[in-house]
């Protein structure tokens, strides 16, 4: 138990490192580059979004995303990565005249949901390698 516990610990000190370069992964895949799940027009749209939902007091779109690892099902993985916050455009949030459609929203919504859950397979591997590998090296 003692062990699990350290083990849960060690994998939880590294996770911040491996959320920026999960996260980075993730963006690159969805909303940059040739294959990119959004146009320019759409990801300067999110952007702007974000900004605009920072400016009115709120948390924006992007690094608003949390993750945690929790004890999980020692078979499969005895260590699991979970995300605990996805960003969103709330439904309430208008642009004026120039404010996403309701399928819009619901479109890049599901787009930032599909984002949490890349970044969040990317950490259960780098969790799943740490366990693997026995967690960090003992000095």
């Amino acid at each position: 138990m003692e062990a699990d516990r350290d083990l849960l610990q060690h994998a939880r000190n590294q996770l911040d490192g491996w959320i920026y370069t999960a996260r980075d992964r993730a963006y690159r895949e969805l909303f940059a580059g040739d294959d990119a799940a959004v146009t320019a027009e759409e990801r300067q749209l999110l952007d702007d979004i974000d900004t605009e939902l920072v400016a009115d007091g709120g948390d924006g779109l992007w690094g608003v995303d949390e993750y945690a690892i929790v004890p999980g099902h020692p078979k499969n993985h005895p260590l699991s990565v979970v995300c605990t916050r996805h960003p969103k455009i709330p439904s309430e949030w208008s642009r004026g005249g120039d404010s996403l459609t309701e399928p819009e929203r619901e479109q890049f919504n599901d787009l930032l949901w599909d984002y949490c859950e890349r970044v969040r397979r990317y950490l259960q591997t780098e969790v799943d390698a740490f366990v693997v590998d026995g967690g960090p090296i003992e000095e």
